[in-house]
């Protein structure tokens, strides 16, 4: 059954490739450039690769246990990541397996943190797979097949694949069938797509640049057609669209399936939720005064001065794209958007925002608003307890009690956060990078966020960061995307002595 799973999803990819193939042929007649062999060498391997590994498994009828699910959804990522990166280094992009494959896992787990530093000279197949990869990655190619090919995991525990790549995503309300589950919410997610591109589109994007960016904003990826990113295109227009598509892509999908079925009270009273868009409010807020005061707090250079936005429009804009960017974790970056430049007191809020992230259910990276909602009332309870030691308090989301096991979950994910945290810190920095540079590049690739600060910061990328950096970061990003326990679980002994 393994086998079999294995082999569908490097068929998905196999297609995937041709699709990008098309986009280098079409651009080959128009434009003379020369990708499109590349895609179709990778897609025939990828293809045939597929094929075996079904036909192998054809006979296998034994369904997948609890277990196997956790080590396909995490394989399938390295194997996706392992064939996608083969057009990066056939073409020349790239010209070492280490940042082809740091950029391949990039893009599958939507982080957006990039070693190339001439994305403007590259053709349009190439910059076409960059963005598909993450809109893949964004719900996942597992929760794909189990929408569109359910036959291929018949007879296994379907929650427990959904649950592995789709950690935290509440959805026993939305469907009676995790086929019919899985189905809605890419059918949503298309639909967010289509509409992010046709409102881009409508701007002074081109069609491409529309198709790209619409891929990349609903997945929130943050790669783009262009190094300066969203700022390329100096539109207010542009900016505003990429601000309401991320936000929206931060929202847990399952509320625009109640929207659209008049459920508005479960909206009302969904807590995290209203967390998201408060969040957005205040830090908002905080930055445009921020931006506003500045100045009077603290010694800036002229070129910091320069990059702060000036007007009253400007300091909005750029603060609300800034803080959805962060908390949707998608990464783009707007006109003025070298937040290293402007100044230290920036830099704090950027990073908290980088770590939280949006709703459980969405396309964000992050640990995800609702985690913080539990931690934050499970403080509450301890305190509360402390003072009233006779009383009970229940801990309560959205009305509805939390368990002591959903909150010993929660408590144990912040902290393996932590462990993680030093862990990279000492190994980034013995690798050779700063201190600083070290702390917010594991948190940006974890969060699956992208830029991070200094060398990789907005202005800058991941190319000169030593090696073994880039392939801890790739596990990072890894780990970030399946958040923690997926691929925690495949390390303990415990898991594979289990009936």
């Amino acid at each position: 059954m393994k086998s079999r799973l294995f082999g569908v999803l490097l068929l998905i990819e196999a297609a995937a490739l041709l699709l990008a193939a098309a986009v280098a042929s079409y651009y080959a007649h128009v434009a003379g450039e020369s990708d499109m062999d590349e895609f179709l060498l990778t897609a025939a391997l990828t293809g045939s690769v597929g094929l075996l590994l079904y036909n192998l498994g054809i006979n296998d009828h034994k369904p997948l246990q609890i277990r196997d699910s956790f080590l396909v959804v995490a394989l399938s990522w390295v194997l996706f990541s392992l064939f996608g990166m083969l057009p990066f280094l056939m073409y020349g992009t790239v010209d070492n397996v280490t940042d082809a494959f740091f950029e391949t896992m990039s893009g599958f787990s939507t982080t957006g943190a990039t070693i190339l530093g001439h994305i403007d000279y590259q053709p349009h197949g190439i910059l076409f797979w960059r963005s598909l990869m993450q809109w893949l990655g964004g719900l996942g190619v597992v929760v794909f097949t189990l929408a569109f090919i359910p036959s291929v995991a018949k007879g296994s525990k379907k929650m427990s694949l959904f649950a592995a790549e789709a950690p935290g995503l509440s959805v026993e309300k939305l469907a009676p069938t995790m086929q019919a589950t899985s189905r809605l919410l890419w059918i949503i997610y298309i639909a967010l797509t289509l509409a992010c591109g046709l409102f881009y589109y409508l701007g002074p994007m081109n069609r491409f640049d529309a198709v790209c960016h619409a891929l990349s904003t609903i997945a929130t990826g943050g790669f783009s057609t262009h190094q300066a990113s969203i700022g390329y295109f100096q539109s207010h227009y542009v900016e505003w669209v990429c601000i309401v598509f991320m936000l929206l892509s931060g929202i847990n999908f399952a509320m625009y399936y109640f929207m659209f079925n008049n459920r508005f009270d479960v909206i009302r009273r969904n807590e995290e939720l209203r967390w998201y868009l408060f969040a957005i409010l205040g830090f908002t807020v905080l930055f445009m005064v921020r931006f506003y005061f500045a100045p009077h707090f603290e010694i800036l250079t002229e070129e910091q001065i320069a990059s702060h936005p000036h007007t009253e429009g400007e300091r909005i804009r750029t603060s609300l794209f800034h803080v959805v960017a962060l908390l949707s974790n998608t990464g783009f970056q707007g006109s003025n958007y070298d937040y290293d430049l402007w100044g230290r007191i920036f830099l704090i809020p950027t990073v908290l925002m980088m770590i939280v992230g949006g709703c459980a259910g969405s396309t964000s990276g992050g640990i995800k608003m609702v985690r913080v909602i539990v931690l934050v009332k499970y403080i509450k309870k301890t305190v509360y307890e402390l003072i009233h030691s006779s009383s009970v308090y229940t801990i309560k989301i959205s009305g509805q009690s939390v368990d002591d096991t959903a909150v010993k979950r929660v408590v144990s994910f912040f902290s393996l956060f932590i462990l993680l945290f030093m862990l990279n810190v000492v190994m980034l920095t013995a690798s050779g990078m700063e201190l600083e540079d070290s702390a917010i590049s594991f948190l940006t690739c974890f969060s699956n966020y992208g830029p991070g600060t200094g060398i990789t910061g907005p202005s800058g990328n991941f190319d000169a960061i030593p090696d073994f950096a880039k392939w801890l970061l790739s596990f990072d990003m890894l780990v970030g995307r399946l958040e923690i326990f997926t691929i925690l679980l495949l390390f303990t002994r415990s898991f594979w002595r289990a009936k």
